[in-house]
């Protein structure tokens, strides 16, 4: 991961991410094949922030259109910013405790659940990778 300066921070795009688990100890991943930048990889569900949203706004309407659920109860993670190669983006993760409605494809990705055991060997976009990690230091801790 690396950290941007204060002075670079308004050229990053702010996206949310939501984390949703299962009674299986899943969480949930959608494809990529749609999208240029790293169509073969995997990524939690969210997307852009539009400029007068907030991130829990945000993170409500990305989800409703994304998987067609609507968040109860949710636990905001540390956000954090990740340079690629040709931008940045400034991240928001969100753990979602509860949610009405069962998540469904409703864009022209598909959705897959991952056991959080596997998610290390999972080909994820690389920018999630630290949210893996905080899921799998949360989750670990749960299980003891």
């Amino acid at each position: 991961m690396v950290l941007l300066s204060s002075s670079n921070k308004n050229n990053l795009t702010q996206v949310v991410v939501g984390v949703l688990k299962n009674s299986s100890n899943e969480v949930l991943l959608s494809t990529r094949t749609d999208k240029s930048d790293f169509p073969d990889f995997l990524e939690f569900p969210g997307g852009k922030k539009e400029p007068h949203e907030s991130p829990r706004m945000a993170l409500e309407r990305e989800l409703k259109e994304e998987l067609g659920i609507y968040i109860e109860d949710f636990l905001a993670m540390e956000s954090y910013i990740y340079k690629y190669d040709s931008f940045g983006v400034e991240l928001y993760p969100f753990l979602i405790k509860s949610y009405k409605g069962d998540p469904i494809a409703n864009e022209k990705e598909q959705i897959v659940w991952v056991g959080i055991q596997d998610l290390e060997a999972v080909k994820i976009i690389p920018g999630s990778k630290s949210i893996v990690e905080k899921l799998i230091n949360i989750f670990s801790k749960e299980r003891s």
